[in-house]
Order: structure tokens, then sequence, then C-alpha cells
């Protein structure tokens, strides 16, 4: 008897540890309404919309063009603010085709962006400047990024018009081999000048 009395005392105890773990699991159970769930969703939509946009503007070079307009008279990129290298409050000038697909893609969207341009410098190590910088990213901010090949005859854009009397970006004459440029030649055994990291961080305003 008192055997059976310790077998129906430990059933009891382990349908009592089963029944509460059922019941905090479904108290704590998460619904794909829940808000962790919806910001994580939202996250891989703008991870992948971004993802999108550089692979779009590598692929017909509009990214390098970018990268590419500084004006090494002055040491900034082309049409940049008057107190600073980079682009603030507006996207890259209507010549930038790639500021204008960033403005089109996340403009409409409420979606706020920064973006960076990484390199290595002589000696080794990692550089980073503001390309584009429009605020302070939120802690859901989603980041992005590829990389551009510059080789040492690359050259450097400058604004212009075309027939139509758009703005373009129109190449120059002056050689990164030659030129003033915010990246140095980190290979001169080589074609190679130097990877560019392009970064772009992403978030909600």
């Amino acid at each position: 008897m008192r055997a059976q009395a310790h077998t129906l005392e430990a059933i009891s105890a382990a349908l009592l540890v089963v029944g509460s773990v059922v019941f905090a699991l479904q108290v704590t159970a998460v619904t794909p309404l829940s808000a962790s769930t919806s910001s994580q969703h939202i996250e891989n939509q703008q991870e992948s919309m971004t993802a999108g946009v550089l692979s779009h503007a590598a692929e017909d070079e509009s990214l390098k063009r970018a990268v590419l307009f500084w004006n090494e008279a002055d040491g900034r990129f082309h049409d940049a603010g008057p107190r600073r290298p980079y682009y603030t409050n507006a996207p890259p000038p209507p010549g930038i085709e790639f500021g204008r697909l960033l403005d089109r893609t996340y403009g409409p969207r409420g979606i706020a962006y920064n973006v960076r341009i990484g390199y290595q410098p002589p000696g080794g190590g990692f550089r980073e400047i503001r390309y584009i910088s429009r605020g302070e990213p939120s802690d859901n901010a989603v980041t992005t990024s590829t990389y551009v090949t510059l080789f040492d005859d690359d050259v450097l854009h400058n604004p212009g018009v075309d027939a139509n009397g758009d703005g373009v970006a129109e190449p120059t004459g002056s050689s990164l081999s030659t030129a003033n440029f915010y990246a140095s030649d980190v290979s001169s055994s080589s074609d190679v000048y130097n990877v560019l990291r392009v970064e772009v961080i992403v978030w909600g305003m």
C-alpha cells in the first residue's frame, strides 16, 4: 500500500509539473502578430530590399560612378553640403543614378538611410568615410553591404548633362593613378587600385 501511495504521489507530481509547463507555454507563446516577430519581418524585408538596390547599382555600374563622383580640388563629393564633404538631407544630385535609386526605393516608404564607404589605407587596416548621412540609425536598423573594385585606369566623374538636359555623371580625364582621391592605391604591383565596401544602413522613421 505504501508503495502504491508513493507511486500515486509521483504520478500526481508529474502531472502537476506537465500542467505547469503547458500553462507557461500558452502564456508566453509568440504569435505571428507579436511585436518581435513583426519587427523581424520588417527588418528582413528591408535587408532584402537593400540587397536588391545594391545588386542593381553594381550591375549597371551606377554604384561605381557614385563612389567616383569626387571633387579632387575641394576634397569632397560634388554638390555636397558647404560644411561637409558628404550628402546630408538630400540624396546625391540628379546626375547620380544610385542616389535616384535610393530616393525612389526608400523615400515613399518613410525609410531613412545612411551610406558609408570603407577602404583599405596604405599599410593595412580599414577606414570609412560618409557618403550620405541622414541621421542616427535606430536600434532596429539593418545594414547591407557590397564591394566595388577600382582599377588604376578608372577615372573620376564630374556633374554634366545629357542630350535631353538631364543630369549625368560625366567621366573626366583624371585617372585614379594620378588623382587626389580619398582612397589610396594599395596594390602598386597590379592594376587593382583599391576595393571599396559600400554599406547602406536603413531604418524606419
